[in-house]
């Protein structure tokens, strides 16, 4: 017996009972000769805070759509102020763009279906809950090894300050830009290959597959081969990140000793500025991002080892995405009040409006 097949039986007979006794989890088995299977099936709809609380589905729509506005605002805003500033069209900034779109992305890929489940009380399944577990796996993965990117674009400003843009090459900069794409691809496909390895043993737990989310807060899951791996190159990514910090402190300490490089520093005193700026500025998005990971990584941890069952942690699996999401705009925030871009960008509008209506 296909254990696939098996998991489908338990799984529609369970959603019957679920939609009786408003149950979140219940565990089935099925036996194929010599094997049992033991299933763990979900219901999303009465997980989660909605399972909890329904009534408080208009709150969180409401938070959720002000977290979509943010983003698309916020994120805008950057890219505009970026790429209409002329001191900003610099090598580094146009990761710092590529992150903010694809931060924009992943609000657009969450939100609205997250949104309509809640109102809705029902959740995307098959195809459309595919594509959603692809493209946030595919976009959380670009966005940070972006991030990456723009750090080491300011290693390079700092160590080597008069030859960076020999250095930091149109051409270098679509290379790295690509590999960035290839490398969130690989664990997205992965992670929504029909081809998954499970054993039938004598008693196996398999859990919800990626075709329907854990609660209707949450996206859809990937594959466990995807989610394993995209994880592994996001924390080799955010290592990365930490040695390239270490590596500019350490740069701009010996710059402040080093002859040759103090001369070099000196001559650029201005310029110095403002790129010690953009390295705090950056320090700050890093603490920003790992609070907002933080308190996923800490339910995820305790699912791993079996310190709390999905059922009973799916509240705080819902508190944990919600932070999680404000990822998607919170480097817009740090860069809002750090070069007041919103402000900027407004007075940019403002001026554009006010030109349009003036010549008409």
């Amino acid at each position: 017996m296909n254990n696939t097949n098996v998991t489908v039986t338990i799984s529609r007979a369970v959603r019957d009972v679920s939609e009786v006794v408003g149950v979140c989890e219940v565990v089935g088995n099925a036996t194929s000769g010599n094997n049992t299977l033991t299933s763990v099936v979900f219901e999303p709809a009465f997980c989660g805070l909605y399972g909890l609380a329904p009534s408080l589905a208009p709150a969180l729509i409401l938070l959720l759509v002000c977290f979509l506005l943010l983003a698309v605002f916020g994120n805008g805003c950057l890219v505009g102020v970026i790429l209409t500033t002329g001191h900003m069209k610099e090598p580094g900034n146009y990761f710092l763009v590529a992150m903010a779109i694809t931060d924009t992305a992943l609000a657009l890929a969450y939100n609205p279906i997250a949104i309509s489940s809640l109102a809705h009380g029902s959740y995307p399944a098959g195809p459309w809950c595919r594509i959603q577990a692809f493209f946030i796996i595919f976009l959380s993965v670009l966005s940070l090894h972006s991030l990456l990117c723009v750090w080491l674009c300011r290693y390079v400003h700092i160590a080597y300050p008069l030859s960076y843009r020999k250095v930091l090459t149109r051409r270098r900069m679509v290379h790295a830009m690509c590999l960035c794409v290839l490398v969130a691809a690989a664990p997205a496909a992965l992670g929504v290959s029909p081809i998954h390895a499970f054993t039938l043993g004598a008693v196996e737990e398999v859990l919800q597959s990626f075709e329907q989310p854990q609660t209707l807060i949450t996206p859809c899951l990937a594959g466990p081969e995807g989610t394993i791996l995209s994880v592994s190159v996001n924390l080799a990514a955010m290592l990365a990140i930490v040695c390239l910090v270490t590596l500019i402190c350490y740069e701009t300490r010996r710059s402040q000793t080093k002859h040759d490089q103090k001369l070099t520093w000196n001559a650029q005193a201005e310029d110095r500025e403002s790129k010690m700026q953009a390295v705090y500025t950056l320090l700050i998005v890093v603490l920003v991002n790992w609070i907002t990971w933080l308190p996923a990584f800490v339910v995820t941890i305790l699912l791993k080892f079996g310190a709390v069952s999905l059922a009973a942690a799916s509240p705080w699996i819902d508190v944990a995405t919600i932070i999680l999401q404000s990822a998607t705009f919170s480097d817009s925030l740090v860069y809002a009040f750090r070069y007041h871009i919103y402000r900027r960008a407004l007075k940019k509008m403002y001026r554009e409006i006010r030109n349009i209506f003036t010549d008409a």
